[in-house]
């Protein structure tokens, strides 16, 4: 008699404990598919991703799409007659022991500076047709003014920095 007991209560507990576990699993089911439901809902359609796609390249003008990857510093050039183009004396005596690192990416975020800040850019074409970069911070201050990109290539980036002077800013791509 006490064996059936006991066998009775061992099986009252096993159909309890998989009666249980069924209905938490059927509950977390239930939760994951609402979770899934709630994404879908509140994502953009593809028509929407792909606007934003096309608007994001938008900051990288024609011409400058080489500008995505990594840069390092090389050497800064005074433009001492300020007529924004480097001229063979003023190459001559380009300062090399400086280190500026800028990192552009696709989707318009960016890094800058050696300890590699995050933001984003643009690249604006302006009424004379010089293409200004232009980087902000986080909190979407613009970090630096007066920056024009004068060429970039598979292999280096030349901007010229106008700021109470005219410099020439030489990167190669890391």
């Amino acid at each position: 008699m006490k064996t059936n007991f006991l066998v009775t209560i061992i099986t009252a507990m096993l159909i309890i404990t998989v009666s249980c576990k069924s209905k938490a699993q059927k509950d977390a089911e239930d939760y994951m598919n609402k979770i899934q439901k709630t994404v879908k809902e509140n994502s953009p359609s593809s028509a929407d991703a792909q606007q934003k796609a096309n608007t994001t390249s938008g900051t990288i003008p024609e011409g400058t799409e080489n500008i995505v990857g990594e840069w390092e510093l090389t050497k800064i050039i005074a433009d001492h007659n300020g007529n924004h183009v480097i001229d063979p004396d003023e190459e001559k005596e380009a300062t090399t022991n400086m280190e500026d690192y800028l990192e552009f990416n696709a989707d318009g975020t960016c890094k800058y500076t050696i300890v590699k800040l995050e933001g984003r850019y643009e690249i604006v074409t302006k009424d004379n047709g010089r293409k200004k970069l232009i980087t902000y911070d986080r909190t979407g201050t613009e970090t630096n003014k007066g920056r024009y990109i004068v060429s970039v290539t598979n292999k280096e980036l030349v901007l010229n920095i106008i700021m109470g002077g005219s410099d020439f800013e030489v990167f190669k791509r890391l």
